[in-house]
């Protein structure tokens, strides 16, 4: 006397694909976007051309176009508005900056979209 079991699963990509995990995918362009979104508010701002102008959206990343924009990642003081040496958000390394402050949000976000729970 024995017990079969079987146990029909669907490809690994299929799964993937459902939850819209696949390479470059849907959860992959929102979590790009809602990064973008957030990162506004943590870019250096002087008279704005960094923060609107200069941003290229792909599905995997940010990319800042400006001449500058290197220079103010690195060295960026945070004196222009809202800037980190007057209490506010912006100033250099604005991705990690903004990552600490808000990436348990943003997991959130994505978890929710893709179908899951966050921890």
């Amino acid at each position: 006397m024995g017990i079969n079991i079987k146990i029909d699963t669907e490809p690994t990509q299929k799964i993937l694909l459902k939850r819209y995990l696949n390479n470059n995918g849907q959860a992959q362009i929102k979590l790009t976007k809602e990064c973008a979104k957030w990162m506004n508010n943590y870019v250096p701002f002087l008279h704005g051309r960094l923060k609107d102008m200069s941003v290229e959206l792909q599905a995997d990343k940010v990319i800042y176009n400006a001449l500058y924009a290197k220079k103010q990642y690195y060295t960026n003081q945070g004196n222009g508005k809202q800037g980190t040496a007057h209490g506010g958000l912006r100033g250099k390394q604005w991705d990690k900056r903004m990552w600490s402050q808000r990436g348990d949000g943003i997991i959130k976000t994505i978890a929710e979209f893709v179908g899951g729970k966050a921890k």
